[in-house]
């Protein structure tokens, strides 16, 4: 009989290989597809976590414009595009909200906009960077420091966590587990630029690779304890039940969700890989 941990480390372990395949083997084509798929999920699990698909008009306004905007990233509009299709999805949820006066209220317009960005918008940072030169080692530096914090983090937490970091958010995390979360990146992160610098023959700059990575290792928690924060307001144990031991997609990317971006706008100003 598997155990509770047994069944996250296995299911864990399957998908650390998937996204290494994807990284390593998928087409640019076919690594913005799934990345896709991923942004529709997680914006269905925050939808049903926000019952935002008991409300038909907003859950037709929303995934019409998630595909729509996902569309036209997907064939490289301009970043005014993307505004318009932003501000116009936020007049048109407004504008439900004069129609079905009573039945959908502010409080939907403001989460089904969110629920648009945070899923959607957010996640697919992931997709900027591998368009990038050298995406595809790129890509390894928001996985890394997503998924590494986390780990060192449970671990440190585990053997010398004592202080409670934000009880009234996460009561298991500790201030020595957050710590740790940062050093682990910054080991993770320097161990794959050694690794890129010998095995890929790339230039890496380690001054500013540590730094990314000391961000990272902030930046991860905060997006775990924000995922939490909407968690608790809406009274759930988990966005969804698709990654048995994991919950859904977003409980195991929600750390991804806001590192991406940050590694993105990093790559995009300071060279770390060359």
């Amino acid at each position: 009989m598997w155990s509770k941990l047994g069944i996250r480390v296995l299911s864990g372990v399957i998908g650390a290989a998937l996204v290494l395949a994807i990284i390593l083997f998928a087409s640019p084509m076919w690594f913005n597809l799934v990345v896709s798929v991923a942004c529709i999920i997680s914006l269905y699990e925050l939808c049903k976590t926000f019952k935002l698909l008991e409300k038909k008009p907003m859950t037709v306004l929303v995934f019409v414009f998630a595909i729509l905007l996902l569309s036209a990233v997907f064939m490289g509009f301009s970043r005014d595009f993307l505004t318009l299709i932003l501000v116009g999805y936020l007049m048109l949820l407004l504008i439900c909200a004069i129609f079905w006066n009573g039945k959908i209220k502010f409080q939907d317009v403001c989460t089904a906009f969110f629920s648009l960005i945070y899923a959607v918008l957010l996640l697919y940072h992931i997709g900027f960077i591998r368009s990038m030169q050298n995406g595809v080692v790129l890509l390894f530096i928001p996985f890394l420091g997503a998924w590494m914090p986390d780990t060192f983090a449970y671990f440190s937490g585990t053997l010398f966590g004592k202080h409670k970091l934000i009880p009234s958010v996460s009561p298991k995390k500790t201030v020595e587990g957050a710590i740790g979360a940062v050093v682990g990146c910054i080991i993770s992160f320097l161990v794959y630029g050694l690794i890129v610098d010998y095995a890929a023959g790339l230039s890496v700059n380690y001054l500013t690779l540590a730094i990314l990575a000391v961000l990272c290792g902030i930046i991860a928690q905060l997006g775990d304890l924000s995922a939490s924060v909407i968690k608790r307001e809406f009274g759930v144990k988990d966005f969804g039940n698709l990654i048995p031991g994991h919950g859904g997609i977003i409980d195991r990317i929600d750390s991804l969700i806001f590192v991406a971006p940050l590694v993105y706008y990093f790559l995009l100003y300071i060279p770390v890989i060359s």
